[in-house]
């Protein structure tokens, strides 16, 4: 934040807030494509046999896994990029996960 304290950036941010309520001002919007069903699974593929084998290995719930795969639900942020990273070096992120 620069020079500014906590409470003067907070104080922007509300001003911000109010003036977008009134429509004064647009937010900038960030909008994050969603992984589809078919890549986590081809993720989870990737990495292990079954949903078990991989919620052993990365800690991510055979049940959770199972709602992202069927498109029930999506995956947070966050786990998007522990997907992503999984994606890429699936041998590296276990490492990582087994070193604690």
């Amino acid at each position: 934040m620069g020079d500014k304290s906590l409470g003067d950036g907070i104080a922007e941010g509300l001003r911000e807030v109010l003036a977008w309520k009134r429509g004064e001002t647009a937010l900038e919007v960030v909008n994050v494509a969603p992984l589809a069903p078919a890549r986590i699974k081809a993720i989870r593929r990737k990495a292990a046999k079954s949903t078990r084998e991989f919620e052993a290995m990365f800690g991510i719930a055979a049940a959770t896994m199972n709602n992202w795969e069927q498109g029930r639900r999506s995956p947070d942020p966050a786990a998007r990029l522990l997907l992503k990273a999984i994606e890429a070096d699936p041998a590296f992120v276990a490492r990582v996960a087994r070193s604690g």
